[in-house]
């Protein structure tokens, strides 16, 4: 087997409240691999660790210790390499759709026209041609998620991250997108790593799932995913489908109970990066 794209190492991670000065370990030491053109998903109990995970592959996070490799290479800081697509859309509200795909391609030294035939090519691969000079605001939710996939593929990526990318999503927009980011996926041979708390989605999108413990969070399992393809709305009642799903409700079950019963203590929320230390129980 080739060398892995991303490659986990005994990896600890922990945050600090600047005010109490509490600690809280999101990661155990975590060891996993993931092998270019794979599409994985990551599911875990909340506080888990599982978009820090996401961040450190991203480089907006360093490990305590441990490594967290990237061909090879310790991840050091953010890349265009690998790119994250976030829950709530990050677009900017003074540009259009277009002046959105076209951000990151002006930052890799593109020419005016080079950037706007980029953002028409990328805009209409995912479906929105015609709105390229429409704004944010006068865009659906599902528009607006079209953009920020438009946006993160235009960097030309070999790894696209995702964060609970549908989240905010109606269940029929959340379906329709799922479905486009398969296509997609098929068609470029990138590597998708996909942050999720819905079953149904890390079973109907992934080929392959790793599920993470309670905090601190290490893999548990990893579980290849056999279902027919290509993947259609059908493969949901498949009882393959049926039986993983069951599978992996017992599992994520088994973890909560482990975090009930072993913390009532701070649990971590990442917003955005952002890191805040919040009372709640660890569910």
């Amino acid at each position: 087997m080739s060398e892995p794209l991303f490659k986990a190492e005994a990896v600890h991670k922990s945050f600090r409240d600047p005010k109490s000065g509490a600690s809280l370990e999101a990661l155990g030491g975590l060891s996993l691999e993931i092998q270019e053109g794979e599409f994985v998903s990551v599911i875990g109990p909340s506080g888990s660790g599982k978009t820090t995970l996401l961040y450190l592959m991203a480089g907006f996070l360093k490990p305590d210790s441990g490594r967290l490799l990237y061909k090879g290479a310790e991840v050091d800081g953010p890349s265009p390499e690998r790119t994250v697509i976030f829950q709530d859309y990050g677009l900017f509200p003074w540009k259009t759709a277009a002046g959105n795909v076209e951000f990151p391609l002006k930052a890799r030294g593109l020419s005016p026209s080079a950037r706007r035939a980029g953002a028409r090519k990328y805009l209409s691969m995912v479906h929105l041609d015609g709105f390229e000079d429409k704004y944010p605001h006068q865009l659906s939710g599902g528009m607006k998620q079209r953009v920020g996939i438009a946006r993160a593929l235009a960097c030309g990526p070999d790894a696209v991250l995702m964060d609970e990318p549908f989240a905010a999503l109606d269940n029929i927009t959340r379906e329709m997108l799922q479905e486009e980011i398969l296509r997609l996926w098929s068609g470029l041979g990138k590597t998708f790593v996909l942050i999720t708390h819905h079953l149904d989605e890390a079973i109907f999108m992934s080929r392959r799932i790793i599920v993470m413990s309670a905090r601190p969070g290490v893999v548990k399992e990893s579980i290849a995913v056999d279902l027919p393809e290509p993947r259609t709305a059908e493969v949901k009642t498949h009882p393959a489908f049926t039986a993983l799903k069951a599978r992996l409700m017992k599992s994520l079950r088994e973890e909560v109970e482990k975090s009930l019963a072993a913390s009532r203590g701070p649990a971590l929320v990442l917003d955005m990066g952002v890191i805040k230390v919040a009372e709640k129980e660890a569910l």
